[in-house]
């Protein structure tokens, strides 16, 4: 039997290492994939001043508890993407600028809190319509988050998910 192992790791080592390698690295993949969470919704601040961590937890808060669970795993989950700068101004922040180009591009984000709807629309093609813009100050549930000041824009091609929240805020 040892000669046989010895034969075999001999003439198929390499392939045996390769195989192990695949193997170990398909197991991270599947395990990392599986304990990802995905978020049910997705909020951006579009506002150059900066929200208090307390201000953030209480508006992912608000929306976890408003909102349903859209993607079955069993829980309501919301991320909360900040970019923090005013747009249509110049010398703008231009990391946070490119972070809010490819949430718009890749349609990461279904709410919009912005300080300016008008400036949003121009500046998006009409992405979020300034028409629809509701002022948090008017949304119950989010008035006491302290960002009274900024506008609830939701993405005009957005799913059903996003107006759901909308009238579970607004009641």
């Amino acid at each position: 039997m040892k000669k046989r192992l010895a034969n075999f790791w001999y003439y198929h080592k390499i392939h045996t290492v390769i195989l192990l390698a695949v193997l170990a690295a398909g197991i991270y993949l599947f395990l990392t994939h599986r304990s990802t969470v995905k978020s049910d919704y997705d909020i951006a601040i579009v506002s150059p001043r900066a929200c208090t961590e307390e201000q953030t937890a209480a508006i992912k808060s608000i929306i976890e508890q408003s909102g349903t669970d859209q993607n079955g795993d069993g829980r309501v989950t919301a991320d909360i993407h900040i970019y923090r700068f005013a747009i249509g101004e110049a010398g703008q922040d231009q990391q946070a600028v490119a972070g809010l180009d490819a949430d718009l591009v890749g349609k990461m984000s279904g709410i919009f809190l912005v300080d300016s709807p008008v400036k949003f629309e121009a500046a998006t093609n009409g992405l979020g319509t300034a028409a629809d813009a509701i002022p948090v100050s008017d949304i119950p549930a989010l008035s006491g988050c302290g960002i009274d000041d900024l506008w609830l824009l939701i993405r005009t091609e957005a799913d059903v998910k996003y107006s759901s929240i909308l009238s579970a805020l607004i009641r």
